[in-house]
């Protein structure tokens, strides 16, 4: 089983997504959550710091995981906080949930972008009992 880590990075009702290159391999051009596949014996949130560092140059200080999203890869979504601007050399913006579901996305993102769209007043996505990363 692949586990993959997923950062959901929030301002206001955006959420941040970035574009897969057109020259990539696997699933060239989706627009997609930051985040990356688990090395052997590292924590999904390890595996997020790393991939956050290495996809858009930031420093997570907080995480709190959501419903993992099972599959032949397992998703592992966290709704994360950091102080700073992503940095990548891909394609990205800040999206609200509509905008999202116009993007062509990876097939198993739709199930996350529906839980995005839900009020903020949603248990899931309230600010409150933070995993502090530091």
């Amino acid at each position: 089983m692949t586990d993959v880590a997923l950062a959901l990075l929030r301002r206001g009702d955006r959420w941040f997504v970035q574009r897969r290159a057109l020259d990539n391999p696997v699933l060239p051009g989706l627009w997609e959550f930051p985040g990356g596949k688990c090395e052997a014996g590292e924590a999904v949130e390890g595996a997020l710091a790393r991939e956050l560092r290495e996809e858009i140059n930031l420093l997570p200080r907080a995480l709190r995981a959501w419903p993992v999203l099972e599959g032949e890869v397992r998703l592992h979504p966290f709704l994360v906080e950091a102080d700073g601007d992503p940095r990548t050399e891909l394609a990205w913006g800040w999206f609200t949930a509509a905008e999202l579901r116009r993007l062509p996305v990876p097939p198993r993102n739709h199930a996350l972008i529906d839980r995005l769209a839900q009020p903020r007043e949603s248990p899931e996505l309230r600010a409150r009992g933070p995993h502090l990363i530091g």
